[in-house]
């Protein structure tokens, strides 16, 4: 249990790094949500197949049954497919903290369907972890207004609008989505060994395919011809992040409880908000608050640890 929950941790800084580059993509080469998701989920297909060669995996595709396949490839529409492009919607309007914010509510859904579907039970040193990290990103959220610049100046941080109904509501769509692929996942692999690899794989290849089939509709057909340089080197490297931290992940899936694995992976807020201060600070305001909140979800973290470790 112990080493799925610090996988947990390592997977949610990476993701921490796709979000970073996502929202830099967004406001220096003006991509949209899609062509993000289309890249990093198309490229997740070739980067899971090295993961099968690389871990050894090539040879267990036959621990899994038909039936845990299609779990897999359902977890990865559903994850990679609706979640991706919904996550990175609302990062496109609200910015890279605010949507990682309020996808923690993905959260208490997946651990109560886990209680539900997978009969987990969750103890009250880990519920009191998962209400500290559940409230940590709040108290990192500055509401308060930057004041205009001195003189009429031109300010060094350009205007990026927000658009607060947008990115709320497909922030909480992505986290819908987030909190029901772990279900998925831990339903496929739960009784089966040294398939981690194998099932990010199936679940890129299952959301891929999803992709792919909405290039025949009409209005996605141009999205091909629009991707160019600027957006595959920002999305080129946030779709590596991004598929090492689902790589790990489905490890952390394969050994350790949802309830365990998901409340560590809102630790992604928090690696958001450091992230985000250091690298994109000119489109993303943080305050000392972020210290309260740091302190308060590690805190969260090493109580969920502490009850992975004495189950």
């Amino acid at each position: 249990m112990i080493f799925g929950a610090l996988l947990a941790l390592v997977s949610a800084f990476s993701f921490s790094v796709n979000f970073i580059l996502v929202r830099r993509g967004f406001a220096d080469a003006g991509a949209t949500a899609a062509q993000g998701a289309f890249i990093t989920v198309l490229l997740g297909v070739p980067f899971g197949l090295v993961s099968v060669l690389v871990t050894g995996q090539l040879f267990n595709f036959g621990q899994l049954a038909p039936d845990e396949y299609l779990l897999l490839a359902a977890a990865g529409i559903v994850h990679f497919g609706i979640g991706r492009y919904c996550n990175y919607r609302g990062i496109a309007a609200i910015g890279a903290p605010r949507a990682a914010t309020i996808q923690a509510i993905a959260v208490p859904y997946s651990i109560v369907m886990a209680m539900l579907l997978l009969d987990e039970r969750p103890t009250i040193l880990m519920y009191a972890g998962i209400a500290l990290i559940l409230g940590s990103p709040a108290l990192m959220i500055d509401r308060r207004k930057r004041p205009a610049p001195a003189g009429g100046a031109a300010s060094a941080t350009p205007a990026v609008e927000m658009r607060m109904v947008e990115g709320y509501t497909f922030s909480l769509l992505a986290a819908g989505a987030y909190g029901t692929s772990p279900i998925l996942i831990r339903a496929a692999v739960e009784d089966a060994t040294g398939v981690a690899a194998i099932g990010t794989f199936v679940a890129y290849v299952g959301a891929s395919a999803m992709l792919m089939a909405t290039l025949a509709l009409p209005t996605q057909r141009h999205l091909v011809g629009t991707i160019n340089l600027r957006y595959m080197r920002l999305f080129g490297g946030a779709g590596f992040a991004v598929f090492f931290a689902q790589l790990l992940r489905f490890f952390a899936l394969s050994i350790a409880d949802v309830s365990i694995v998901n409340p560590l992976m809102r630790m992604i807020g928090v690696f958001t908000l450091i992230l985000s201060y250091l690298v994109n600070r000119r489109l993303e305001h943080i305050t000392v608050g972020v210290v309260l909140g740091v302190l308060v979800s590690f805190a969260g973290s090493a109580l969920l640890v502490t009850a992975a470790a004495g189950r």
